[in-house]
């Protein structure tokens, strides 16, 4: 009786049970049909991705020339080693980074950290060493079953074929930060590219990268490489834009060879018809090839904690007073304001030093000049003169036609680093001083280009370059032409060329003009050792007091005198006298451009 009715309790429950059986059935049939017919792309891709890894190809910076071709950066094939984080098997990882380790000769924990870097992304390579050589190369690829998800790439690395020459000017290369790449993500940027840190290599940065290759490899569940994938086609790079510079390597190798004689010092050299910048040196300077591969942390301290400041571009971010060679500002304002005239000789005779109120002013020439007039004044640099001339135009007078002379002011440059200099009005000596804290006599100082007043060489090279020019001057520019761009490259404007006039009249500037070339062609001029046998060569000496230590010795100068090719400023810190020191060397850098025949009409 039980048995018949347990075996009936089982046939009531069997439609129930079969209903189950069959909709399990129907709906594993759905997912079967889900998975094929809707799904099937999905599955096919995430396959894919475990078969084919990508592998991005760097695309070359532009290459930087000088004027006539020179290369001045470029790049070479360079091994690095990284690893892609997702190809590295969670329960291999610690096996194959010591693998990696031992044959790299890089500590384990160094491998950890890169790998561990906020910057790491799952698919992209983490750069573990770069620029290895090939034996290096060999080793890992010997081991390459051994190393899941390790791969060699092929990248340009950047090279500065001359080391130090030029290198403020061209600037060096950093890897880009996480909060930089979170800004240019959608520029094509990724984790471990370089950047334009300093110079052009940061100022033109959107022109000279490239836009980035991509290959299609396949590869083992392991991540081993087993070749290209045929039917993906590589994705080329796109090389970034080549820039041919105004600079000339022959000016610039000149005048960086010439400051090899000092310590520190700084220049900057303009073809005045242009406002083109032939060169433009920093001494000391650093070698940006040591950022290519991207600098070792003692190394960059050793730049940085240098009392001599050797990544500082002194031709343009340091300031100086331009001492005496600010007098072809304060002659040219007493001629423009009508305070003198060619011939006027000041009240007080020079014997050597200028009384007023409680101070005592030296002049240089302890002797005295005697009394003379603005071309002797400037010829033998008589400060006596300069200071009653400064005393007659006043601080406001004189400041306002220093700025009017592009003193006091960026350049424009087109550098991302420049500083403006210091002209300094009576608003400004209000500011620091109190209204009460100073007195008209200050400009004593500023009619000798001390004091307050700060430029820089290129600014000073600018003027020059603006009275070697009939009172035309020009924004001074390093880029003079560039190649076709890359198709994501960010649009930049070219420089803008601006036309800027002095204020000096005819009759000035032909007063200046003739002070300057006896400046350097009397026997009685204060830059003798700047002459050039067949050139006249035009210039003032500057000897600027310096409350730190010695003298800084100045030059300006161009050449020559009948339609000039060359204008240039040069400072040597701590150097003395500008006549003894900062003119041979703007001579020899003056004989460099006149040997290499530069001289030619202009197109």
């Amino acid at each position: 009786m039980a048995e018949y009715k347990n075996l009936k309790e089982q046939q009531e429950r069997a439609p129930f049970a079969y209903f189950l059986i069959v909709l399990m059935l129907f709906v594993l049939v759905i997912r079967l049909a889900t998975l094929q017919l809707f799904q099937k792309e999905e599955f096919s891709r995430l396959s894919e991705e475990n078969r084919i890894r990508l592998v991005p190809i760097q695309a070359p910076r532009g290459i930087i020339r000088d004027r006539n071709g020179v290369i001045l950066a470029d790049n070479y094939p360079s091994y690095t080693i990284s690893i892609i984080p997702y190809q590295l098997p969670p329960k291999e990882t610690e096996e194959t980074i010591r693998r990696l380790s031992r044959l790299l000769n890089i500590p384990t924990p160094e491998i950890e950290q890169k790998l561990k870097s906020p910057k790491t992304h799952a698919f992209s390579p983490v750069r573990i060493t770069q620029n290895v050589t090939m034996q290096t190369v060999t080793m890992v690829e010997e081991h390459v079953l051994e190393l899941p998800g390790v791969v060699v790439q092929v990248e340009p690395r950047r090279r500065y074929p001359f080391g130090t020459l030029g290198a403020h000017v061209l600037g060096y290369l950093g890897e880009i930060t996480r909060e930089e790449l979170a800004k240019l993500r959608s520029q094509g940027y990724g984790y471990g590219d370089m950047i334009g840190r300093y110079g052009l290599e940061r100022q033109y940065e959107p022109w000279l990268r490239g836009k980035d290759g991509l290959e299609f490899e396949e590869v083992t569940a392991r991540g081993q490489r087993l070749g290209r994938v045929e039917n993906r086609p590589t994705i080329e790079p796109q090389p970034g834009a080549d820039l041919t510079l105004t600079l000339d390597y022959t000016v610039q190798h000149a005048m960086e060879q010439a400051f090899e004689t000092v310590e520190i010092a700084a220049g900057a050299a303009i073809d005045p018809r242009t406002g083109e910048v032939l060169a433009l040196a920093s001494k000391p300077a650093f070698d940006p090839n040591a950022f290519a591969t991207g600098i070792q942390p003692q190394e960059w301290r050793s730049l940085i904690f240098n009392a001599q400041k050797p990544l500082l571009d002194r031709a343009i971010q340091s300031s100086y007073p331009p001492g005496s060679t600010f007098k072809v500002v304060t002659a040219a304002a007493g001629l423009e304001y009508g305070k003198i005239s060619e011939t006027t000789k000041m009240p007080r005779s020079c014997v050597g030093g200028f009384s007023y109120g409680r101070g005592y002013f030296g002049c240089w020439k302890k002797e005295g000049h005697g009394r003379m007039n603005v071309h002797e004044a400037i010829m033998q640099s008589c400060d006596v003169f300069f200071y009653q001339l400064g005393l007659q135009l006043g601080v406001e007078t004189l400041c306002h036609f220093a700025k009017q002379c592009g003193l006091g002011r960026k350049t424009g440059i087109d550098l991302p680093q420049e500083r403006a200099g210091l002209i300094p009005s009576p608003e400004w000596y209000d500011r620091a001083y109190g209204e009460q804290g100073w007195t008209e006599g200050v400009i004593i100082s500023v009619a000798i280009g001390q004091g307050e007043v700060l430029a820089s060489p290129l600014q000073m090279a600018n003027l020059t370059a603006g009275i070697a020019n009939d009172g035309i001057y020009y924004t001074p520019h390093l880029l003079k032409r560039v190649s076709s761009l890359p198709d994501t490259s960010k649009p930049l404007p070219m420089p803008t060329i601006q036309t800027h006039r002095l204020p000096y009249s005819a009759s000035t500037l032909r007063i200046i003009q003739n002070a300057m070339r006896d400046v350097v062609n009397s026997d009685r001029g204060t830059a003798r050792r700047a002459r050039i046998k067949g050139i006249e060569v035009c210039g003032k000496t500057g000897t600027s007091q310096n409350p730190h230590g010695e003298d800084h010795a100045w030059f300006i100068a161009y050449a020559p005198y009948e339609n000039p090719e060359i204008a240039l400023a040069i400072v040597v810190e701590n150097g003395g006298s500008g006549g003894r020191v900062a003119a041979p060397l703007a001579q020899k850098v003056l004989q460099a451009y006149f040997e290499a025949d530069h001289h030619q009409t202009l197109p």
